[in-house]
């Protein structure tokens, strides 16, 4: 009595016990991609595949080469060498980053003083009668252009503060410009147009 083939494995029935067939895998091997492979990998990784994928179809189309394992003695000084490259560049980041912060700590300061030598911005908008509340509003984008077209300075408008939302009314206002975690103020105009 034969049982038909199913799904790689083959049945057979004895009296006794029932036996299984599994197909035959070999081992997965290493490879590095010279390209980016859908559901494989990046290019320049190495990734485990099977031999019949990387004899077949990776290696003959220039997508992927093989992966020579080294048995031979290691060379203490070349990673000797590589190590003292490492630290000194962790060591030229670390002191790189400290002039950064210096140059940023510089440029804060210099901004924190051009802004304290504002006296007051102003701003004309047509007021509703009868009222000193106006129809436009002067926003954290009005304050931050005109900084940059009067002063030339570039701050971020969600580094200014208003004591309100924005300001709707005539009068003089007082609005806070946060440089580098401390608040400057500086006085806001708002006259009829």
């Amino acid at each position: 009595m034969s049982l038909p083939f199913v799904c790689a494995r083959q049945f057979i029935r004895s009296p006794k016990n029932i036996i299984v067939r599994h197909a035959h895998k070999k081992a997965s091997i290493q490879v590095r991609l010279n390209e980016y492979i859908e559901g494989v990998g990046l290019q320049d990784e190495i990734v485990s595949v099977r031999p019949g994928l990387m004899r077949n179809i990776l290696y003959p189309a220039g997508k992927a080469t093989y992966v020579k394992a080294f048995d031979g003695p290691r060379n203490r000084q070349l990673e000797q060498q590589k190590k003292a490259s490492a630290e000194q560049l962790k060591a030229d980041q670390v002191t790189g980053a400290f002039t950064e912060a210096t140059k940023r700590q510089a440029q804060a300061n210099q901004v924190e003083s051009i802004l304290s030598g504002v006296s007051a911005l102003e701003f004309k908008r047509a007021i509703i009668p009868e009222t000193t509340n106006t129809f436009g509003s002067v926003t954290a984008d009005d304050l931050a252009l005109k900084l940059k077209d009067d002063y030339g300075l570039n701050v971020d408008k969600q580094l200014i503060q208003f004591k309100t939302e924005r300001i709707k009314s005539l009068g003089e206002h007082e609005v806070e410009v946060q440089v580098a975690g401390r608040p400057v103020t500086i006085k806001v105009v708002v006259a009829a147009a």
